[in-house]
């Protein structure tokens, strides 16, 4: 389709009455990838990548060992469909980008060895994974100068594909995303990652929800369908990348003290200014007293 580059910022309703043959589903389909949503080529290679690797993917979780407990067939069962996925993905992205770096996130140390480098998750959400459980997904930042500069979410079951760019704004299958407006604590929906997170915060009547897959709990506090997330330790890749997307959809991203990133300090706190800022004001209280 071409319509997109020759009225961008068109609405599906004005494009319809441009090009009348076209079917109301497949042209709101087609315009996630136009330019109405202000999809970056770049962003594009990485849909078509994580795309090819989710077909391996959606194919293989039915497919993990069957057990009650984590087992090494299934850890190595869960490598080796990484490594698949990571293979695929970075195949795709080197036929149209061959001087570009591509990392696995664990690999990921906050400075890449090329001007530009992709650092990719292929599955977030291990457990859930390993579990047969249909809530994972798969990441893609784009750094550029060590700063990320792009990042893309897709949710392979339910078809969720969520990106963002620096200045630009995150998107998602249904139009731009905002944090929530939610200002209140009691009874806010808080996703928590974390052994001790529950206890943290008991003190503030919260809705909870552990979800085990942090790049999906990213997705839903940047649209507005969690109020905050929280996360014990994160690794600076999932910091960098939750920042990108909470702060460009006008919420904000800091770790548990309400700082940067560091090897100390490597805990995640994000959402809507009001709740940040009560989380991170409940954490420090809570630190001081039990310091005295």
């Amino acid at each position: 389709m071409l319509w997109p580059q020759y009225c961008p910022g068109a609405t599906v309703q004005q494009a319809l009455s441009e090009f009348p043959n076209l079917r109301s589903g497949q042209l709101r389909y087609e315009s996630i990838n136009a330019r109405i949503f202000r999809v970056q080529p770049i962003l594009r290679i990485a849909t078509q990548a994580v795309r090819a690797a989710g077909r391996e993917l959606m194919a293989r979780a039915p497919s993990a060992p069957s057990s009650r407990s984590i087992s090494a067939a299934s850890e190595a069962y869960f490598q080796r469909t990484h490594d698949r996925a990571l293979r695929t993905i970075a195949s795709t992205i080197q036929r149209s980008y061959p001087e570009h770096e591509v990392v696995s996130s664990d690999d990921f140390l906050g400075q890449a060895n090329a001007e530009t480098s992709w650092i990719v998750e292929p599955i977030c959400g291990r457990m859930n994974f390993m579990r047969r459980l249909d809530h994972f997904c798969t990441l893609v930042g784009i750094s550029r100068a060590d700063r990320l500069q792009h990042a893309l979410i897709v949710d392979h079951f339910r078809d969720g594909h969520f990106h963002v760019t620096r200045r630009e704004g995150c998107f998602t299958n249904d139009g731009r995303m905002r944090v929530s407006d939610t200002r209140t604590t009691s009874g806010a929906f808080v996703a928590l990652n974390g052994p001790d997170a529950i206890a943290e915060h008991s003190n503030l009547r919260l809705t909870t929800r552990v979800s085990g897959c942090l790049g999906l709990d990213i997705a839903n506090t940047a649209c507005g369908r969690f109020d905050a997330l929280t996360c014990e330790s994160a690794s600076v890749f999932h910091f960098q990348f939750a920042r990108l997307f909470i702060r460009e959809a006008g919420g904000f991203a800091s770790t548990l003290n309400g700082g940067e990133w560091s090897s100390l300090d490597d805990g995640l706190i994000a959402g809507n200014t009001y709740l940040h800022r009560k989380l991170v004001a409940e954490r420090v209280k809570r630190e001081s007293v039990a310091a005295v």
